[in-house]
């Protein structure tokens, strides 16, 4: 174990009445360059997307989620039911992507809205990708089951898993 002693010095080294922390100032040259305040505007929506994402949108995501759930129990239509429940994903993936360039473009601009849509893009690849994983997976286990019952059907487990042949 080390039993030496360690100093931190920490310099604070700031010109004349200029304020260490960026963006303190009002006007572009007081922050060395900064982009000055937020307009009213661009205030006034960007509490209104928060709150939009934060309280109306899961409101509103229970309720027709709720509602499509329960389609194949009212109706018997199970089709039905994916066909809305599918719709509906993809309505969620449009709103998301434009959500994702609203904030993107009101935070970092045009560079703030590419990168917006390209992360709402790389979510839903990936979301894409995790359900292609779960349907191989059922698909595994389908299989996997149906050799079972073949085998309790009659068949030998041999014939099924081959173990019966010469190995080299």
């Amino acid at each position: 174990m080390a039993s030496g002693t360690y100093h931190i010095t920490v310099h604070f080294e700031s010109e004349g009445k200029k304020s260490p922390i960026a963006g303190s100032g009002t006007t572009p040259t007081d922050t060395g360059g900064g982009t000055g305040g937020v307009s009213d505007a661009q205030k006034a929506i960007g509490k209104g997307l928060i709150s939009y994402r934060s309280y109306v949108k899961p409101f509103v995501n229970q309720l027709v989620s709720q509602q499509i759930s329960t389609v194949s129990l009212r109706t018997g239509a199970q089709e039905l039911q994916d066909r809305l429940s599918f719709g509906y994903q993809m309505v969620q993936s449009g709103v998301n992507m434009v959500e994702s360039i609203a904030i993107g473009a009101m935070m970092g601009g045009a560079a703030g809205a590419v990168v917006g849509a390209v992360m709402s893009v790389t979510t839903t690849a990936i979301s894409y990708a995790n359900k292609q994983q779960t349907i191989n997976l059922q698909r595994d286990v389908e299989n996997a089951s149906l050799n079972n019952m073949a085998v309790r059907a009659g068949g030998s487990l041999a014939s099924f898993s081959k173990s019966r042949e010469r190995r080299q």
